[in-house]
């Protein structure tokens, strides 16, 4: 991936903890995560990369709190992944739409192509001890915040993953012991996906 004119980030990622890398540990320091090999696939160096990513964020967090400190950048790719805490606590579907609106506004605004990753359901609903009833509303949460997520890739013409594109999230072998965050695996495998939608739209863009 070709550097941005002017220098700074040439990928710049956006969301929670999953997003931040946790529990896939970089032998440079920090985390890895499905950002920095997704980056590692592109070819984009760690200092060519910038991960905003804030650990709880929620779609309101992000907006808020990460999208200021990027607002000023270039990037060629943005990468947005979150949507698992607002789940969990709940959220107003017309706000979090609005602060998505936000969020693939201003990536088109600045030139970069933008991605997002849809939202799964993680084990931890199976393994910790809570009602049918909230198992069943954070069911439909994620089902809810990622019907937001189609309809504004849709609107701003990016391409959204299938569910059958991840079909693999639901293998608990790519989840760590705590069923909310991504083992080494499941990084890798996000990453893979979202590398393969990320070179077709470069190429276009490069052609």
């Amino acid at each position: 991936m070709a550097a941005r004119p002017g220098g700074g980030p040439v990928m710049v990622v956006l969301g929670d903890s999953v997003a931040e890398g946790q529990n896939d540990p970089d032998p440079a320091g920090g985390w890895l995560g499905w950002a920095g090999r997704l980056a590692h696939e592109l070819g984009v160096s760690r200092e060519e990369t910038l991960n905003v990513s804030d650990p709880g964020a929620t779609i309101e967090d992000v907006a808020r709190t990460q999208l200021p400190a990027v607002r000023e950048l270039r990037p060629a790719l943005v990468v947005l992944g979150c949507g698992m805490n607002d789940a969990l606590r709940g959220f107003e579907r017309a706000a979090a739409a609005a602060r998505l609106d936000e969020v693939f506004a201003w990536a088109r605004s600045r030139g970069a192509i933008s991605l997002a990753i849809p939202v799964p359901r993680p084990p931890l609903l199976d393994l910790a001890p809570m009602s049918q009833f909230r198992k069943k509303r954070t069911v439909q949460r994620i089902h809810d915040f990622n019907e937001e997520l189609a309809r504004v890739t849709r609107e701003f013409g990016i391409p959204f993953p299938a569910r059958a594109t991840v079909e693999k999230v639901a293998d608990p072998g790519i989840w760590s012991a705590d069923g909310i965050h991504l083992n080494p695996r499941g990084h890798a495998y996000v990453a893979e996906v979202i590398a393969n939608f990320a070179r077709s739209l470069l190429r276009e863009r490069a052609m």
